[in-house]
């Protein structure tokens, strides 16, 4: 028997498990827990995710069981004490880095195919969907272990470990598509289901500034080039449409006509 659901995402549910352990149950036709498990046992060693404890199946739905973790995940830090922002950021831009360094296995998705594939459900015109698969096929590959939703609420602070969580979409790919992605997150995207008003007001008021906090830390350590960073900026918002966030959609969109406009110039300018 387990407990009640101690959270719940569009993919899964965590539930308790054992006094020291969770089960993160997948709801019926999400494959995340492949990505998740294959992420998890390569950063075992490293102490930078939760450990995987076991492979379970619950009522039909696949389940991983997890080290449970306790202390506040980075965006209530936030909420609760706004003054330590430049620090967090740092934090963030440390742990992200941490990951961005390390050879995923073969048995990840390839993130340029996640991102091909993603592009060419979104809900984009022939012409932003070309011009976005365009800049995609522009872009080199990479090895690296990418997380693909990498946020302030995916890292739990846990006296003297920051711990990220939430290893569904792990590829293997480029890291400046994954500084890029939360780039984005931390600039354009609405806020999570559930975030309390006081948030969201903090959210709007300090989110430049604590995404230009870590895009400083993350770039000292030198795991990103400039050049990369503005084409993957625009084939990750591309790829964010097709997550069904209908009210982000009409900022999406504009960011990427600004973007077409602007290659539109640059190409212009050197025939």
């Amino acid at each position: 028997m387990i407990g009640p659901a101690l959270g719940a995402g569009r993919e899964a549910e965590v539930f308790p498990w054992e006094p020291d352990a969770v089960v993160k149950l997948y709801r019926t036709g999400f494959l995340g827990y492949e990505a998740e498990g294959s992420a998890l046992r390569l950063l075992d060693v490293h102490g930078i995710a939760p450990r995987l404890i076991d492979v379970v199946d619950v009522d039909d739905r696949r389940g991983l069981v997890l080290e449970r973790l306790r202390g506040s995940d980075m965006l209530t830090m936030l909420e609760r004490r706004p003054w330590r922002l430049p620090f967090l950021a740092r934090r963030l831009a440390a742990a992200h880095l941490r990951f961005n360094r390390i050879t995923a296995p073969d048995s990840l998705p390839d993130l340029r195919e996640v991102m091909e594939a993603r592009i060419r459900r979104a809900p984009l015109s022939a012409e932003l969907r070309a011009f976005a698969l365009r800049e995609l096929s522009a872009l080199p590959g990479g090895d690296r272990l990418t997380h693909g939703d990498f946020h302030p609420g995916n890292i739990l602070m846990t006296g003297d470990r920051d711990v990220v969580i939430d290893w569904a979409g792990a590829a293997r790919g480029a890291p400046e598509a994954d500084h890029a992605r939360t780039l984005l997150l931390l600039r354009w995207a609405d806020p999570l289901p559930g975030t309390s008003p006081l948030a969201r007001r903090l959210i709007v008021a300090g989110r430049s500034i604590f995404a230009r906090a870590y895009a400083y830390h993350y770039r000292r350590g030198g795991a990103a080039s400039p050049h990369d960073l503005s084409s993957w900026l625009t084939v990750v918002i591309a790829a964010r449409m097709s997550e069904g966030i209908e009210g982000e959609h009409p900022k999406l969109r504009a960011l990427l006509e600004a973007a077409q406009r602007r290659s539109l110039r640059h190409h212009a300018g050197t025939d």
